[in-house]
């Protein structure tokens, strides 16, 4: 399921916030975005200048922050009103989260006012193929047992709509790519465990308010292991994590200025 260019209340956002709150009390799953620092780390290194003042976005940025090669940052955790002052930062950091607001455009257009002359942002959400067999286990799981689908993986969004957003966000010279992770369990319980330790469980408002039936949760994982076994690795299966990262500057980039 994608998301729609016109923004909605897909999601209940205290509801994020809460599930973000206690993944970090019960124990972050960090492993996803230690990948994806890693590849910020490589993107940094291909910038032909210094980052002086740079602002970090996002539940988990103050992890991001101490995992990044960066001396002098601000850490600042989402809101609607995002505490960015107007041209202060080099670098915008918005780190992994932007596909559980329901308003993303609102959210790049602050942090485009918040970048200097020749400043640049590198946003990174989940993208269109993420946790894709949890999401078809559960159709059948649910078609099966009461012969409708229930909302119960949250939706994504794909490259080109991520990319659509950076546009009508002002941003300039605008880059949207994919990375995908397939990472491997020996049981797709597992998966659910990293999923809650992530806080990326269902915050949809059209969510079921009702109590997962041990059918339709058996039904689910006998699908899984029917049919999302690991290419490379017996007796493991497989979920699939897509990675958009958005790249953007608030006018023509430093090393092209003058």
């Amino acid at each position: 399921m994608n998301t729609q260019n016109n923004q909605e209340n897909i999601f209940d956002e205290l509801l994020v916030k809460c599930r973000q709150k206690r993944a970090k009390a019960q124990g972050f799953a960090s492993f996803l975005h230690d990948k994806v620092i890693l590849d910020l780390k490589h993107r940094l290194n291909e910038q032909r200048q210094g980052f002086h003042s740079v602002s970090i976005i996002g539940p988990f940025a103050k992890y991001w922050g101490r995992n990044l090669p960066i001396e002098h940052f601000n850490c600042h955790e989402d809101a609607q009103i995002l505490p960015i002052k107007p041209n202060s930062s080099d670098l915008i950091i918005s780190a992994l989260y932007l596909h559980s607001v329901n308003d993303p455009i609102a959210r790049l257009v602050q942090m485009r006012r918040g970048l200097k002359e020749g400043g640049i942002l590198f946003a990174y959400a989940f993208g269109e193929n993420s946790l894709y067999e949890l999401r078809k286990s559960f159709e059948y799981a649910d078609c099966e047992n009461s012969g409708e689908g229930l909302p119960r993986v949250n939706p994504t969004v794909d490259v080109p709509t991520f990319g659509s957003l950076l546009r009508r966000g002002g941003f300039n010279y605008c880059v949207s790519d994919k990375i995908s992770y397939v990472i491997e369990y020996d049981d797709p319980k597992e998966l659910f465990f990293d999923i809650r330790g992530m806080g990326e469980t269902n915050a949809m408002r059209e969510r079921s308010r009702r109590p997962l039936q041990k059918s339709v949760l058996r039904d689910a994982l006998n699908f899984y292991k029917k049919n999302f076994s690991s290419l490379n690795s017996k007796g493991k299966y497989q979920a699939t994590f897509d990675i958009v990262c958005l790249t953007g500057w608030s006018s023509k980039p430093n090393q092209l200025l003058g």
